[in-house]
């Protein structure tokens, strides 16, 4: 039981939010995680013994459409490496290249952090800088020293709690605590140390930091401090929490969560399935008019007689007719194709979006879900890379910018698309570079066209057009070409 002074007790927005991260988390494991969890995504039949429904679950298979739809959405803004401006100092540009100290670049991190926020609404960064030396140290020491920052990837389920408070407009981290695992060994045998991280702001701005380590494995609540608190060298929490989906602080609405809630509903329902098919396989022997004596002597093989001393005694098998199995498959397919479409609306232009950086886009543009995604997601790498540029005492403003392309272009290249394109260039309704833009953007282009080469490219071949073929080269003229010839006067 949780104590009022027990570090490890979560918020009640955490509490909240635990149950949709385990199942999201278990689906986007697999086939196995599935299985683990037992009857808690696969429940039992009322009729069904312990050894039946065992043996459907041990053989179910999980179609993961969930995974798969999330690794498609992640992949449209990732098709390109993170771009990084000519504004980043070289140091920051440096850093970049292995962002977290364990040799993940900059882009490798971020696709991270953005998979984990759209698969269950946010995710965190901890922008840390190792503890070396004493007080007294100076950006210098730390510099000549290659003392740097680093990234840390935070996921929803180790940061137990967060408070925040209001400070010049701006939301500002108060509090925080992050669990953190490890694996230490103990001569041969693995123990997992777990310890709890919790950040403290005081009104003044001044960060603090203490760690609580749980020595005892048997009483779980039994946190001591390990060791005195120490100030941090700058005066905010250095905690970015990235919402793809915010509905208050630390809560959210998973953007992948009705996918994976169809994706239990088709593992329930193939399972049922196939387990049906598997019973209705096989055919039963069936007899009639035989005695008891004789159906204990039956034994179905083959090279055996079946008989009986009644002539009007028959032998049939019964098969199942299969209209319930039809009918479980296309409940199957049904479930299938409703995923399909709920991965396609995230991508779907809706209009009216409002961004996370409280500016409209152009009224006369739409937005995905996911594009808006991708704005809330720059903004808060711009703020990663604000306390990077603290942490190393830069001047704010000059640790430059990052960013992912939030212009994926349109989620449909179809017909009718590029006919409302021709026939908009054809009533002059759009320039010509304008339409030839758009059909880039559509893929229908090449990345590699180049409109001003087009330009001369179009340029020779109207002069081709317009000048007359030579005749050399031993080529015949064409009959068109030919001119008669006047005829010449005789001379007197």
């Amino acid at each position: 039981m949780l104590k009022k002074d027990d570090p490890s007790t979560p918020s009640a927005a955490y509490s909240k939010m635990s149950a949709s991260w385990e199942k999201i988390r278990t689906v986007l494991a697999g086939t196995a995680a599935m299985r683990a969890a037992g009857e808690r995504y696969l429940p039992r039949h009322s009729a069904e013994n312990r050894r039946n429904w065992f043996v459907r679950a041990r053989t179910a298979v999980l179609h993961n459409k969930a995974k798969e739809i999330l690794d498609a959405w992640v992949g449209r803004p990732f098709s390109d490496p993170v771009h990084v401006a000519e504004d980043v100092p070289d140091e920051v540009a440096e850093l970049l290249k292995d962002v977290d100290l364990e040799g993940n670049d900059v882009t490798v991190f971020c696709r991270e952090w953005f998979r984990e926020g759209l698969a269950k609404a946010f995710a965190h960064v901890l922008v840390d800088s190792p503890v070396v030396g004493a007080e007294g140290r100076t950006l210098e020491d730390d510099r000549r020293e290659r003392v740097r920052p680093f990234w840390s990837f935070i996921r929803p389920e180790n940061l137990i709690a967060a408070e925040t408070t209001v400070v010049g407009g701006r939301e500002i981290l108060t509090h925080v605590r992050i669990l953190e695992k490890s694996i230490r060994r103990d001569g041969y045998e693995e123990r997992e140390v777990v310890k709890i991280r919790e950040f403290n702001r005081d009104p003044g701005g001044s960060v603090s930091v203490k760690t609580w380590v749980n020595p005892d494995e048997k009483h779980k609540d039994d946190w001591i401090p390990d060791g005195p608190p120490r100030l941090l060298g700058i005066d905010e929490i250095p905690v970015v929490t990235f919402y793809a989906a915010r509905s208050g602080l630390l809560e959210g609405i998973p953007p992948i969560e009705d996918i994976v809630d169809l994706n239990i509903a088709h593992w329930q329902k193939k399972s049922d399935n196939d387990n049906a098919l598997r019973v209705a396989s096989f055919p039963i022997l069936s007899a009639t008019g035989i005695a008891d004596e004789e159906a204990k002597m039956i034994t179905v093989s083959p090279m055996k007689l079946l008989y009986s001393t009644n002539p009007q005694a028959r032998f049939l098998y019964v098969e199942h007719g299969g209209q319930a199995i039809a009918a479980g498959r296309q409940d199957v397919l049904d479930l299938e194709a409703q995923m399909a479409e709920h991965g396609a609306e995230f991508l779907t232009r809706k209009p009216g979006t409002q961004t996370a950086t409280a500016r409209a886009l152009d009224s006369a543009e739409s937005t995905a879900s996911l594009t808006d995604s991708i704005i809330r997601f720059n903004d808060s790498v711009r703020q990663v890379m604000y306390l990077t540029g603290k942490w190393m005492g830069l001047e704010e403003g000059t640790e430059g910018t990052i960013s992912v392309a939030e212009d994926m272009g349109p989620e449909t290249t179809d017909a009718a698309d590029q006919n409302t394109l021709g026939g908009a260039r054809t009533r002059g309704d759009i320039s010509r570079r304008r339409y030839l833009s758009e059909l880039q953007r559509r893929g229908i282009l090449g990345d590699d066209f180049d409109y001003e080469q087009n330009e001369k490219e179009l340029a020779g071949e109207e002069t081709d057009m317009f000048t007359p073929p030579p005749r050399k080269g031993g080529l015949p003229p064409r009959e068109e070409d030919e001119e008669e010839e006047e005829p010449k006067e005789e001379e007197a």
